[in-house]
């Protein structure tokens, strides 16, 4: 799966299950490699092993809950 299939695959429950740990300040439990997909998505990016959460991400974030599947 190329790096544009992962941004276009949309959301899934681990990935939002991942940035609510890092915004509650606790450490992601994910993969490098579950967390490269996210990353990959722009919710997400790492700065000398730190991980930061974009605007997209905090947006996803505080978006009304959806039913994910």
């Amino acid at each position: 799966m190329t790096e544009r299939d992962v941004v276009l695959e949309g959301v899934r429950p681990l990935d939002l299950e991942q940035l609510q740990l890092l915004a509650s300040g606790s450490s992601a439990t994910a993969s490098p490699q579950q967390l490269a997909r996210i990353e990959a998505k722009g919710w997400l990016e790492t700065v000398g092993g730190a991980h930061l959460i974009t605007l997209t991400g905090r947006a996803l974030l505080e978006r009304p809950p959806v039913q994910l599947s």
